[in-house]
């Protein structure tokens, strides 16, 4: 699918945003190991979630819609996890193979074959595989235990002290949920502070977890979690793409509605502001443990943004996007983000190549980027031309090109936009429902 996004200014009014990708993950994968009835209120929509809902049911969970907002999902609990007849589709979804792996460690005496698109069978794998099988698991994958299909026969698992290798919530979770089945607790120390959703649902579920610093220790179950209702948010990675949109396009204030902003997830609020965005969070609440807001922003003169190797983990999906704003802006540098080249494509060629593609100068690093605003570009007028880019069947780089087309003077092209289904289906639909002036 090719779209075409042109020149606007002046964004104005309120919008709501889908629920939040990766609390939906975990509320379903939670509805699959507590006992009773669980309801998702505002699950996300997304390809992603989807897939993860169809592993749930395929463990021996009912699922009744509700309405297109809420789902009912009844269980069991964790020990009742029924084999599957089939393998699991995990689709391009990194967080349902990884998490799910965890999990289905330790549900003992049953057979788990997770599988998924061309994209996800060459994501890296051994950073999950590697210890969940010093926990005991036995888990196979190809290439030495790196690459999906994942095969896993549960068993009985041991706790573990983990120093993790690479700043991943993904790793951390499949770790947490393996501990809920083991015979001991569990230490993980993070390499840096990375996304706390799982910690924060295991509690509210009824589970044992401590966080101190970069330290967390889990516990195995001591009674089975209970179901309950969850609220998701509405998702911070989503709202990002409207906040940048309203950034760089001029006379521009909008509102986005029931944002989730916890705080390892809403860190670009706080670098932005330090750039000189006129970003406010209103209304601020909490609901199921996560705190929610509304999010202001106006169209403001962002200062080159420089984003540091601390700081990558807590800004991971917004890369692309920060490299959009500094094209539109006053340029932008990212260092210390090779993850980015094991995302659904390679993030790092993608920016780089796409920048090139429209005369943006763009400078490639082994782990990261830097791009030059385009009149130091020597863009004719100091402003962006427009031209043709590349999805790279990546629908965040999708999305990131689709809002630098609000700024550039002939539109910008975007080949193989359909992958935004993956997390953000609404996304083209929510961008012109602006009013612009």
């Amino acid at each position: 699918m090719e779209v075409t996004v042109k020149r606007k200014k002046g964004l104005k009014g309120e919008v709501s945003v889908p629920g939040d990708k990766s609390i939906t993950h975990r509320a379903f994968i939670f509805s699959l190991i507590a006992r009773g009835e669980t309801e998702v209120v505002n699950y996300s929509s997304a390809a992603d979630c989807a897939s993860t809902l169809r592993i749930v049911e395929q463990c021996g969970s009912s699922v009744v819609y509700r309405d297109e907002k809420t789902v009912r999902i009844k269980s069991d609990g964790i020990f009742s996890v029924k084999e599957p007849e089939d393998v699991l589709d995990a689709g391009n979804s990194g967080t349902t193979m990884r998490l799910m792996s965890g999990l289905f460690s330790g549900i003992e005496g049953k057979l788990f074959v997770l599988s998924g698109d061309n994209s996800l069978r060459k994501r890296p794998m051994k950073r999950i595989t590697e210890p969940l099988k010093e926990m005991g698991a036995e888990i196979f994958a190809r290439a030495g235990g790196n690459f999906a299909p994942i095969a896993i026969y549960g068993s009985k698992l041991h706790g573990i002290r983990f120093e993790m290798g690479v700043a991943s919530a993904q790793v951390k979770s499949a770790v947490i949920l393996a501990t809920l089945s083991a015979d001991g607790k569990s230490e993980i120390i993070e390499k840096g502070i990375t996304r706390d959703h799982t910690e924060v649902m295991l509690k509210e579920f009824g589970g044992k977890i401590e966080t101190h610093g970069r330290a967390v220790t889990v516990y195995p179950l001591e009674k089975p979690l209970k179901g309950r209702s969850v609220f998701v948010p509405n998702d911070f990675s989503s709202a990002a793409y409207f906040i940048a949109a309203a950034l760089i396009t001029e006379k521009s204030d909008i509102l986005l509605k029931d944002v989730g902003v916890n705080r390892t997830r809403s860190y670009l609020v706080e670098k932005l502001k330090k750039s000189g965005a006129d970003i406010a969070l209103k209304n601020t609440r909490v609901l199921n443990g996560e705190s929610v807001a509304d999010i202001s922003v106006r169209s403001s003169d962002v200062s080159f943004i420089e984003v540091s190797a601390e700081e990558v983990p807590l800004l991971i999906d917004e890369l692309p996007l920060i490299a959009v704003i500094g094209a539109a802006k006053n340029g932008a540098k990212v260092t210390g983000a090779e993850e980015l080249r094991f995302k659904e494509t390679d993030r790092i060629k993608a920016v780089c190549e796409n920048m090139k593609r429209l005369g943006v100068e763009c400078r490639e690093f082994p782990d990261g980027f830097e791009v030059l605003p385009p009149r130091s570009s020597g863009l004719k007028g100091g402003t962006l031309k427009g031209g043709v880019v590349s999805s790279f069947s990546d629908h965040r780089i999708a999305m990131s090109f689709a809002v630098l087309g609000l700024v550039s003077e002939e539109g910008i092209v975007i080949n193989g936009a359909e992958c935004v289904e993956i997390s953000f289906p609404e996304f083209f639909e929510l961008l012109e429902r602006f009013s612009y002036e």
